[in-house]
């Protein structure tokens, strides 16, 4: 599962007195480094032997590594398993988007729909969709200068765009805040760079750095104002990377330092009416852009349905592929185990919590006893086994019954396996911006993002309120279910009780203004925001979320096995019921910016 773009900007913003988690998670192994009194060995990944795994309670620990063999046309425990270990293997490196280890996790996804009998539904009768990746790097040389002064790179001003941009004394004018402001008048803008103030708010920095803003017709561009507590915004745009060089991923835009506001204007901001003209500025962002070495892809495959008319209707089911990559040096796995179980229940949600000496006096005892059974061993891979390898190979299990069933669904099923969720959602947006069947033919997105787990060890979230939801035997969290069509939410109640799936389901996350925000982090969203009606299955969160020690032998099969047999009993129901699901609650705004 996605962490929200806001998280990555938490260091320098607050809402509500609670912080968010950053994305890249590597900071949970430095900071441990530093504090436990685990062995060091040398820089590379040392052999990994067998662990004691920190099994789902009343199971026996799982190994490290599994020989695969071959699967059933079942879905079954075992069979997860085997592609499990294949899927978040070592060997493909934390599969983050643009990398190798993606690339080659695509060529498993592909190679398996086409054993599948399944029909390639990508780019020219392929099964991948290639999302056109780019890696961009900040010319230093940049310059902004406003009123005579040149405002300084990376605290005063940044910019974010496809490519490099020149403004030659462009006068700029105020348009009000970023969000709220009325379109000014096409002679009042014309030429000009609109200035937008950014609201202190999860919601507003989020659509200053990646929502849809129109540049006005007639506009030269838009500016726009950062708060001093956003300021990690500069760092963020500015950092090299890769970006999705597509117009539906944001225009070109600037930003400048509240506190550089009045280089661009003789009045405070505060002052300032929609309409106030500025200063002339001279802008040079220079911006070095190379194709992305190894391609980023979506994995596309139909399954058709048996009924004439239907078959031109698609049940989509999808999870994404992608992870977090590598972090920069390796530390020791199980002190990372141990240290997150006990100080960072929630993983990278809790990566603000550095630990008391209580606490490390209890991880230093527990790991000491580790010792005892298992060497030490060094780890430098997010393997991503339920982030989102999990919902990956139930994919692969749901895709393998349906192909194998004497009589298939009247309605064809999509497979997505959407890559770069972790960047921010790029595959499913991609692919809802350019979709290789017909939106509208989309009668529900069933979306499979982290179900390995859900003990009841596990903190799987927090109510709206701040309380701890736990997991437990039968623990599965919807979210998304009636938010666009009551009709679907019913549905999947309706199946687990009919077909004896017996699992429990939690809303808890699914509440209205939930501050952790996950109806809008993971790719059932972007589906959603063209009227899909969709359902988010997840067994939540836990002390392994975006951490080194996401692996395959913490995953709990059997009961995953459950959640994948519902969800195929789900996609059969609404393959072959008469109708599609009405979708009877208020739409979204496609380029408008979620807010749960």
């Amino acid at each position: 599962m996605s962490s929200d773009l806001f998280q990555l900007l938490r260091r320098t913003v607050s809402i509500g007195g609670r912080r968010t988690a950053v994305a890249m998670c590597a900071v949970t192994a430095y900071a441990l480094a530093t504090h436990t009194l685990a062995p060091h060995a040398g820089a590379q990944d040392a052999p990994k032997p067998q662990p004691v795994a920190a099994a789902p309670a009343g199971r026996t620990a799982l190994p490290l590594k599994l020989a695969p063999r071959p699967t059933k046309g079942a879905i079954t425990a075992d069979d997860l398993m085997t592609r499990l270990y294949i899927f978040a293997d070592d060997s493909l490196t934390g599969r983050d988007a643009g990398t190798e280890g993606s690339f080659k996790a695509t060529e498993l996804l592909a190679r398996e729909a086409k054993r599948l009998g399944l029909q390639p539904a990508g780019d020219s009768g392929t099964y991948f969709q290639t999302l056109p990746l780019k890696s961009k790097k900040v010319d230093p040389m940049s310059a902004f200068i406003a009123g005579g002064a040149s405002l300084e790179l990376g605290k005063e001003w940044g910019f974010k765009s496809g490519s490099s941009m020149t403004f030659t004394n462009t006068p700029v004018v105020f348009g009000g805040v970023l969000g709220e402001a009325s379109l000014l008048p096409a002679e009042a803008v014309a030429g000009k760079l609109v200035v937008l103030t950014v609201p202190l708010s999860q919601s507003g920095v989020q659509l200053a750095v990646e929502g849809d803003i129109p540049v006005p017709a007639g506009a030269a561009g838009v500016v726009l104002l950062v708060p001093a507590q956003a300021a990690g915004v500069f760092g963020y745009v500015l950092r090299p990377g890769v970006y999705v060089d597509d117009p539906a991923f944001g225009g070109a835009r600037l930003f400048v330092s509240s506190a550089a506001a009045g280089k661009l204007f003789t009045a405070p901001v505060s002052e300032l009416t929609p309409g106030a003209v500025g200063t002339a500025v001279n802008v040079t962002a220079i911006l070095d852009v190379t194709v992305s070495p190894f391609p980023a892809r979506n994995v596309v495959a139909i399954l058709p349905g048996n009924d004439a008319k239907l078959k031109h209707q698609y049940v989509a089911v999808g999870a994404h592929s992608d992870h977090v990559g590598m972090a920069r040096r390796a530390v020791d796995h199980d002190s990372v185990l141990i240290f997150n179980r006990i100080v960072r229940p929630g993983g990278a949600e809790n990566d603000d919590q550095m630990g008391n000496a209580e606490q490390f006096t209890q991880i230093n005892a527990e790991l000491a006893e580790m010792r005892k059974a298992s060497p030490t061993r060094r780890d430098s891979i997010f393997n991503g086994a339920d982030d989102d390898g999990s919902g990956s190979v139930a994919v692969q299990e749901i895709a393998e019954l349906l192909s194998t069933m004497k009589t298939k669904p009247k309605r064809s099923t999509l497979f997505v396996w959407h890559v770069g969720e972790e960047k921010g959602l790029w595959g499913s947006k991609f692919f809802t911006e350019h979709p290789t069947v017909s939106r509208d033919s989309i009668v529900a997105q069933l979306n499979i993002d982290m179900v390995g787990r859900g003990s009841a060890t596990d903190l799987t979230g927090t109510s709206k309120e701040g309380a701890e939801l736990r997991g437990g035997p039968d623990y599965l969290q919807l979210v998304g279910s009636r938010r666009l069509s009551t009709e679907l939410g019913d549905l999947v109640e309706r199946v687990n009780t009919a077909r004896k799936h017996n699992l429990v389901f939690d809303y808890g996350m699914d509440a209205n203004a939930h501050p952790m925000n996950i109806y809008c982090r993971s790719d059932h969203y972007e589906y959603a925001k063209w009227g899909v009606p969709v359902t988010f299955f997840t067994t939540g969160g836990h002390s392994a979320y975006h951490q080194l020690t996401d692996e395959p032998q913490y995953i709990d099969y059997p009961h995953m096995e459950r959640v994948a047999k519902l969800i195929a009993d789900v996609a059969l129901d609404l393959g072959n019921r008469a109708s599609r699901p009405v979708v009877n609650q208020p739409k979204l705004d496609p380029r408008g910016s979620c807010k749960q």
